[in-house]
C-alpha cells in the first residue's frame, strides 16, 4: 500500500507546493516568494523603514556567492536597527533561527578611508542552514530620529535581481498629509487605505520578472518600473536641507585663501585658473564615496574638508566653489540627477547621483566641472539624460538638461613607406563634440596626438605642424616617423591601422551576444572615419584584397575600402551610428556593424615584398 501512495505524495509536493511559480527553474539562482518595503512617517517626525524578504535559494551559487549574507548600512548616532526575524527553512522543513553570532557590525567599505564617516555601521547578517531549495526569511526595521531627513523620500526600482512572486512597497503617512509620487515605466496605481492615524499607499505587483543580466543596459536601470515619492512637493524646500547648512556659506580660512592665491600666481585667464583649482581639489584631496543618503544629507564645511584632506562628492564640490570664490571667480554647486526620474511635483534628494561645479565664462559659455576626475570636455556633452540643478543658497535652483552625447572623429594620414621599411609622412586629426578634449588640451597640448595608436608621432614639439583649436572642435596635423611600424612574417608586413583610443575603441566592446532582450546603450552617437594613403616602394604591393564594402542598416553604417593603383594604396574605414540606444529589435543591426568594426581583417593592411 505504501509503495502506491509514495508516487502520489511526490507529485502532490511538486505541483501543489505553496508559492510555486514557473519562474522557479534552472535559469535562476533564487526566487522571491515576497519582497516588502514599508516607509513610515511618524506623527513626531521620526521615520521607519521596514524590509522583509522570503527568498528561496535554487543554486549552489545562490548561497555560496550571492545571497548567503545581507548587508544593512545605518548610522547608530541617529538610527536604530532592529532585526525582527531572521531564519531559514531548510529543504526538509527544518527551521534554523539565525544565532547571535550571525549578526556582526563592521565599517562600510566606502567609509574605510573616510575618518569623518567612521561612525557609520554595516550590519552583516550571515544566513545559516543554507542549501539548495532552502528559504531565507529576513525582516528588519531602521528607525530614524526626527529632524534627520527633510521629508520621507524614496526612489525604488520595482524589480529584483531574481523573479518575485509578490513585490510590495507601502508608504504610511499621518492622515491629512499628502504624498507626492510618480510611477515610471508601468501603469500601477496605489491602494489607498486608512490604518488608525495613518493613510497608507500600497503598490502591489505579482509575478515580477527579474532584472536582466545583460551588459550595457540603459544607465540607472531606467527601463524598469520605478516608484519615486516624497512627502514634499516643494523642490526649493527640500534643497534647502543642503543649501541651508553652514557649508554653503563657502567660507575659506586664511590658509585656504593663501594656498589658492599661490596656485594661481602665474595664471592670467579665468579658464586656466578654474582648471588649476579643479586639478588641486581632484588630485590632492581624497574622494569619499559615501552615498548622500548614508551621510544623512549632511555636508561638512569647506574648512573641515580641507583639514581632513578629503570629502564626499558634495563636500568636494562645495570646497571647489569656495576656493574659486576666494580667488574672485563665481561658481555654483550642481546636483546631477537622471532626467528620467525627475518629477515636478515630487521634491526629493533621493534621485541625486552626483555633484559638479558650474562656472560661467564670457567667451566659453557655461561649463560643468567634475570633482571626481579631470573631465577633458564639458560635462554637459558627455553625460546623457541628466539634469544639472544649480543649488543656490536662499535662491531658486536652476535646471539644465544635458545634450545627447555625440562625437565626430576624422583622421587622415598620408604615409611614405621606404624599402627599409619605415613610415614617414603626416597625419591630421579632427575632433568634435564630447570627444574633443578642450579642457585637457589646456593642460596638455599633446592630448589629441596621444590618443592616436601606433606611435607614429614623436614627442618633439616640431612634429606639430598645424593646430586650430576652437571651442567645439579642433584640428591638428603632425609629421610622422616610425622606424618599425610593421610586424614582419616572412615576406609579409602587417600594419595595424591607427585608431583614436578615446573614441569607439575606448568603449571596450569586443564581443557581442547573438541575441538581446534589453536595449543596448552606447556612450555617444559616434561617427569615426579614417583615411590612410600609402606610397609604396618598388617591389612592394598590397596583399589585402581591393574591396569596396558599405553596410548600412537602421543602426548606422560601416565602410571599408581598399584600392591600389600605381604604387599608391588607399584605405578607408568608417563606423557611424544613428542612435545611442538600440532596441532589442534593432540590436542585430548594431551587432552587424560592430562585428565588422572588430573584424581583424578590417583593422589592418598587409603588404607583401618580392625581395
Amino acid at each position: 500500500m505504501k509503495t502506491n501512495i509514495l508516487p502520489v505524495l511526490i507529485l502532490f509536493c511538486l505541483f501543489f507546493a505553496p508559492g510555486r511559480s514557473v519562474a522557479q527553474d534552472e535559469n535562476y539562482d533564487a526566487y522571491y516568494f515576497s519582497v516588502r518595503k514599508e516607509y513610515t512617517l511618524n506623527p513626531d517626525g521620526s521615520m521607519d523603514y521596514r524590509y522583509r524578504k522570503e527568498e528561496k535559494l535554487l543554486s549552489y551559487r545562490a548561497f555560496q556567492t550571492l545571497y548567503g549574507e545581507t548587508f544593512v548600512v545605518y548610522h547608530p548616532g541617529f538610527q536604530k536597527l532592529k532585526i525582527n526575524e531572521a531564519y531559514t527553512m531548510m529543504a526538509d522543513g527544518k527551521k534554523v533561527v539565525a544565532p547571535a553570532n550571525s549578526f556582526n557590525e563592521v565599517l562600510p567599505a566606502f567609509a574605510a578611508s573616510a575618518p569623518a564617516y567612521n561612525a557609520l555601521r554595516e550590519m552583516v547578517i550571515t544566513h545559516t542552514g543554507l542549501e539548495r531549495n532552502a528559504t531565507v526569511t529576513l525582516d528588519y526595521t531602521i528607525h530614524t530620529d526626527k529632524g534627520v531627513f527633510p521629508a520621507l523620500m524614496g526612489n525604488e526600482m520595482l524589480a529584483e535581481a531574481e523573479p518575485a512572486q509578490h513585490l510590495q512597497v507601502s508608504v504610511r503617512i499621518p492622515a491629512g498629509r499628502s504624498l507626492n509620487y510618480k510611477v515610471l515605466n508601468a501603469e500601477i496605481k496605489p491602494e489607498i487605505t486608512t490604518e488608525g492615524a495613518f493613510s497608507v499607499y500600497t503598490w502591489k505587483l505579482s509575478d515580477v520578472a527579474s532584472t536582466a543580466y545583460e551588459e550595457a543596459q540603459q544607465g540607472g536601470n531606467e527601463r524598469y518600473p520605478r516608484l519615486v515619492f516624497s512627502t514634499s512637493g516643494n523642490r526649493e524646500e527640500i534643497y534647502s536641507c543642503l543649501t541651508g547648512q553652514e557649508a554653503f556659506k563657502f567660507a575659506c580660512s586664511k590658509e585656504m585663501t593663501s594656498a589658492v592665491n599661490g596656485w594661481l600666481a602665474d595664471k592670467k585667464e579665468k579658464f586656466e585658473k578654474v582648471l588649476k583649482v579643479q586639478e588641486k581639489v581632484v588630485g590632492d584631496l581624497k574622494l569619499y564615496p559615501v552615498p548622500l543618503k548614508y551621510a544623512l544629507y549632511r555636508v561638512h564645511t569647506p574648512e573641515q574638508t580641507w583639514n581632513e584632506n578629503g570629502g564626499t562628492p558634495v563636500e568636494k564640490a562645495v570646497l571647489l566653489v569656495s576656493l574659486l570664490k576666494a580667488s574672485g571667480i563665481e561658481a555654483q554647486v550642481v546636483a546631477v540627477t537622471r532626467s528620467a526620474f525627475a518629477g515636478d511635483k515630487v521634491a526629493t534628494l533621493a534621485d541625486i547621483e552626483d555633484f559638479a561645479v558650474k562656472v560661467e565664462f564670457r567667451d566659453r559659455g557655461t561649463w560643468y566641472f567634475s570633482v571626481s576626475g579631470l573631465n577633458s570636455a564639458n560635462m554637459k556633452l558627455t553625460l546623457p539624460g541628466r539634469f544639472f540643478i544649480a543649488l543656490l543658497p536662499g535662491g531658486k535652483s536652476s535646471i539644465f538638461m544635458t545634450e545627447p552625447p555625440a562625437h565626430m572623429v576624422k583622421v587622415i594620414g598620408n604615409f611614405i613607406v621606404s624599402s627599409d621599411p619605415r613610415i614617414t609622412g603626416e597625419v591630421s586629426l579632427y575632433f568634435e563634440g564630447g570627444i574633443y578634449p578642450y579642457a585637457a588640451l589646456a593642460r596638455d597640448k599633446w592630448r589629441m596626438r596621444n590618443t592616436l595608436s601606433g606611435n607614429l608621432v614623436g614627442s618633439d614639439s616640431v612634429n606639430l605642424k598645424v593646430s586650430t583649436l576652437n571651442l567645439e572642435n579642433g584640428f591638428q596635423t603632425y609629421t610622422v616617423l616610425n622606424n618599425k611600424p610593421f610586424r614582419k612574417d616572412s615576406n609579409f608586413y602587417y600594419f595595424p591601422l591607427p585608431v583614436v583610443t578615446t573614441g569607439i575603441e575606448n568603449w571596450g566592446i569586443k564581443t557581442l551576444s547573438q541575441k538581446r532582450e534589453t536595449p543596448y546603450e552606447i556612450p555617444a552617437i559616434a561617427d569615426e572615419s579614417y583615411a590612410y594613403t600609402f606610397t609604396l616602394p618598388e617591389k612592394m604591393v598590397c596583399f589585402t584584397p581591393n574591396r569596396k564594402l558599405k553596410v548600412s542598416n537602421k543602426a548606422g553604417k560601416f565602410v571599408w575600402e581598399v584600392s591600389e593603383e600605381n604604387g599608391k594604396l588607399t584605405v578607408r574605414r568608417q563606423l557611424q551610428f544613428s542612435s545611442r540606444v538600440f532596441s532589442a529589435k534593432d540590436y542585430s543591426d548594431f551587432k552587424i556593424l560592430f562585428d565588422y568594426w572588430n573584424n581583424p581583417w578590417y583593422r589592418q593592411v598587409i603588404l607583401m615584398s618580392d625581395k
